[in-house]
């Protein structure tokens, strides 16, 4: 309710006073404390008041009736000093939340934390216990009444970082649920753009004039070119949806694309894989390299006339997965000292590699020795766990 009637004095405010506050971003922060120290006055005064009623009824069973309006001001003082210490309390666990790598260090850190907070929190209370209490009481030392309040208010501390701790969790799973679905955009943004690079007319017009080239002399040529046009589009589609797939499968993928180009380019064209064999199980994104040989194909190849080279090398260097895709085109650097930017298809397999390894990972666009353009891409070596697909070529030429 008291956020219903923020939100209607929000709409409330004229244009001028929005402006003010916007400008200013202590405001917001003054107010999302403020919102936090309010959420912790009203759970601690409902527990305040539930604490009160249960007291009153457990005394007046046992020694008979006690004021209630003493217990109720005993215990909304204790609320409102523990809803004082609610801010700094949340943003401590908010800082230092429990983790299966840090709890050696967090969880010492809050024992301290509890042990310095109760103890203010009974200090505080037994300070002000003259002044909140009117049934004389034979009162205990001061230090044994703050420890004995303490005791009795540990449990205090923790609550707020169990809820802090849960506040924490959800939020963290949400955002998993946000890089899942950001995630899913991007391989589908891909596998789209992959397609959309099979589909366009430039590839299809090419490719069915060379399958008609090749009927009027050669009707072999001309239906295996045909059948691989087919197994491409195919095996593109049945691997939508799929994050990662052994480096077999998508040397597979790769594969059917490379046979195509062989046949439209012929002799200008001669592609070389040099794949280390203890790699072909290790984990890839779906779709990955082919992109990067139709950049290396396409604009690295395909601009001049003489007959170019294309190489791709996987090696398994330590705990990572190293992947080169190497041309002797033209290069990023041509001669005019223009330097193209990135495509469609190289911004997206960048943004797929963060979303899958975050920072794990390395994506290099360099000029090649001796010419042409070498990308590099560096990623956790993870081994597919069942049997690897055993389709993948070990050499083009």
């Amino acid at each position: 309710m008291a956020t219903d009637l923020g939100c209607a004095a929000t709409i409330g405010h004229s244009a001028s006073q929005e402006q003010r506050e916007h400008a200013h971003p202590a405001f917001d922060h003054a107010k999302r404390w403020g919102r936090i120290w309010a959420i912790g006055f009203v759970l601690w005064t409902i527990l305040g008041l539930l604490s009160a009623t249960g007291s009153h009824v457990y005394i007046a069973s046992i020694r008979g009736p006690e004021t209630f309006a003493q217990l109720l001001s005993w215990e909304l003082t204790v609320a409102f000093i523990w809803s004082l210490l609610t801010p700094p309390i949340y943003a401590l666990a908010r800082r230092f939340t429990f983790e299966r790598s840090n709890w050696k260090f967090v969880l010492p850190l809050h024992l301290a934390g509890c042990v310095a907070f109760t103890l203010f929190a009974a200090c505080m209370v037994v300070l002000l216990e003259p002044y909140i209490t009117w049934t004389p009481e034979a009162h205990l030392p001061y230090f044994t009444d703050v420890l004995s309040h303490a005791f009795m208010d540990l449990q205090r501390y923790w609550y707020i970082v169990l809820i802090t701790q849960a506040i924490s969790y959800y939020g963290k799973y949400r955002e998993r649920e946000l890089q899942s679905s950001q995630l899913e955009a991007q391989l589908a943004l891909a596998q789209l753009e992959v397609l959309k690079i099979q589909l366009e007319p430039h590839f299809l017009f090419n490719t069915l004039n060379s399958i008609a080239a090749l009927a009027r002399n050669d009707g072999e040529a001309a239906e295996n070119m045909t059948l691989q046009l087919a197994d491409l589009l195919r095996f593109s589609l049945d691997a939508m949806g799929v994050h990662e797939v052994p480096l077999s499968r998508e040397l597979t993928l790769l594969q059917k694309y490379i046979d195509i180009q062989l046949m439209r380019f012929g002799d200008r064209l001669n592609v070389e894989m040099d794949i280390a064999p203890n790699t072909l199980s290790a984990l890839v994104p779906n779709m990955i390299l082919q992109p990067l040989v139709e950049n290396a194909i396409r604009h690295g190849i395909g601009p001049r006339r003489a007959a170019g080279h294309v190489r791709i090398v996987t090696r398994h260097v330590f705990d990572e997965l190293w992947m080169e895709i190497a041309d002797d085109g033209i290069g990023l650097s041509r001669l005019d000292g223009f330097v193209p930017r990135e495509g469609v298809g190289l911004h997206n397999t960048r943004a797929r590699l963060q979303q899958l390894y975050n920072h794990d990972h390395r994506l290099m666009l360099e000029d090649a020795p001796g010419g042409g353009c070498l990308v590099k891409i560096h990623i956790p070596f993870r081994p597919y766990s069942e049997e690897v697909i055993p389709d993948a070529h070990s050499s083009v030429a």
